[in-house]
């Protein structure tokens, strides 16, 4: 791929909160009295350790959505269009950064803007055979656009790059999004990324899975404090799910069901 204009001046998932909240410490070992099952086979004493492992069924089922809904609007749209696969990797003497990947994602933004496109693509972070991190980037782009090394740019001076065109972008993408991370990634690193399709269109894939389990692809479901909101149904939810500590190997949950207070309608 021909290196093009450059980039110019380069202008969190959602965490846990932190402690016991009220709601938690009146039922915390409480028995499963006023409890609301929805059909669930779990019970009050069930836990669960959040850990880098339990983060890839989101990333996989994000990545691919995005690809997808992508893919669909572009052929809805009548739009003839490619789409570039680029890794990006470091020397062995260049330190991770957070940043460097957002830095790098606007840089192709603004190249996206002066030539009156939207950037439309995802990215996944993967490790190596040595545990150096690395990215792989898909941009979707119309026939006739190729986009920039980033490398030869100067947008990516930690490392090498290189670029292909995917035949079967979606494909290619759940192989990187099963493969799972053989050695440990660096703390607190967002693990994908996502350009061009609405909040509204992810949510649902977003979304926790005791919440996805009632609810239908397409709802608009956001966050608000402690509440799960379903905007499509009308329900919102508190979480079944709470801190309960941090142990050696992750976070770890406590399952508390639901009472009555739990769930409302907006």
């Amino acid at each position: 791929m021909n290196p093009a204009s450059s980039c110019g001046s380069v202008g969190n998932p959602q965490g846990l909160g932190g402690g016991m909240t009220a709601r938690t410490a009146q039922r915390y070992g409480s028995s499963s009295t006023g409890l609301v099952s929805l059909e669930t086979s779990q019970t009050p004493s069930d836990k669960v350790i959040i850990t880098k492992s339990t983060r890839l069924p989101k990333m996989r089922r994000v990545l691919l959505a995005a690809a997808k809904i992508i893919q669909n609007e572009m052929q809805d749209g009548g739009f003839r269009y490619r789409v570039a696969f680029i890794t990006t990797t470091y020397r062995p003497d260049e330190e991770w950064e957070g940043k460097q990947i957002s830095r790098l994602m606007d840089c192709y933004r603004k190249w996206c803007g002066r030539r009156k496109i939207q950037i439309k693509g995802v990215w996944v972070l993967e490790t190596t055979k040595a545990g150096k991190p690395h990215y792989h980037i898909a941009l979707f782009l119309p026939r006739g656009l190729t986009p920039p090394m980033p490398d030869k740019q100067g947008w990516w001076s930690h490392g090498m790059t290189n670029a292909t065109w995917a035949r079967r972008p979606v494909g290619y993408l759940a192989k990187y999004a099963s493969k799972g991370f053989k050695h440990d990634i660096p703390k607190n690193a967002r693990i994908y990324g996502v350009y061009g399709v609405s909040r509204v269109n992810l949510s649902y894939w977003r979304a926790p899975g005791w919440l996805r389990s009632f609810s239908t692809i397409g709802d608009e479901i956001k966050r608000n404090g402690e509440w799960w909101e379903n905007h499509s149904t009308g329900i919102a939810y508190h979480s079944p799910w709470v801190l309960d500590g941090f142990g050696p190997n992750g976070v770890v949950l406590l399952w508390i069901g639901w009472a009555l207070n739990d769930i409302r309608f907006l």
